[in-house]
């Protein structure tokens, strides 16, 4: 190989490195770079406006005040939690025919379903006062082959919480709601939460739609809308 050939490929070669190191130079100064002389390996993203890391500015969910999104499943509540309020709540509204009521102690004072002002303040608007109010918190065991209450006596046009759990194994509780009904799996010991809201009065029935034995269909409860 003759010198001025060797001589212009070491130019060659040399003006190539010099071209790289330039555009790394360039690649470092906007922090793009992948090693070290790079000011941006390894930087954590910066929170966003609800302190969320992951970048994609994804605002924080609130926490839940009732039942679990569509699933019902009411945040919070353990089972032996559930197992102390479902007995308190038959214990302090049982009836002498057995039923349970809510709405007893109220009733016994002339009270109206929430805080005992009767229907002598005619002059409220009381179809907004219901839209607003706390819905009744009613508990409701499913255990073999059997509800617990068996029968609970409501009122129409009172929001009521359901909660509810299975004591044993799986079951279902369907209550009819005129020509429809809804449909809840209860799992055991783990609490479920609806807020139903019965329009009119009348008896409705409760009934069990997962098999649970051989009395299974023997399985029903009644709730009577007054």
């Amino acid at each position: 190989m003759s010198e001025r050939h060797f001589t212009t490929r070491r130019g060659f070669i040399a003006a190539l490195g010099f071209g790289a190191v330039s555009l790394y130079g360039a690649w470092a100064a906007y922090g793009a770079a992948p090693l070290l002389f790079g000011g941006r390996k390894d930087a954590a993203p910066e929170p966003d406006a609800h302190g969320s890391h992951n970048g994609h500015g994804a605002a924080e969910i609130p926490a839940e005040t009732g039942g679990h999104g569509g699933h019902g499943a009411a945040a919070g509540m353990a089972p032996e939690e559930f197992r102390f309020e479902h007995d308190f709540f038959v214990r302090k509204y049982a009836q002498k025919d057995g039923s349970v009521n809510p709405h007893a102690d109220a009733d016994a004072h002339g009270g109206d379903a929430h805080g005992g002002h009767g229907h002598a303040d005619a002059g409220h608007d009381h179809g907004a006062e219901m839209a607003s109010v706390e819905p009744v918190d009613v508990y409701l065991m499913a255990q073999k082959f059997a509800y617990s209450p068996d029968v609970l006596q409501l009122k129409a046009g009172v929001p009521y919480r359901f909660r509810m759990m299975a004591d044993d194994i799986t079951h279902g509780a369907s209550i009819q709601l005129g020509a429809a009904s809804r449909i809840i799996r209860l799992r055991p010991n783990v609490v479920t939460e609806q807020t139903i809201t019965f329009t009119k009065p009348g008896e409705y029935l409760v009934y069990c739609t997962v098999y649970c034995g051989q009395a299974h269909d023997a399985m029903q409860g009644h709730i009577v809308v007054g």
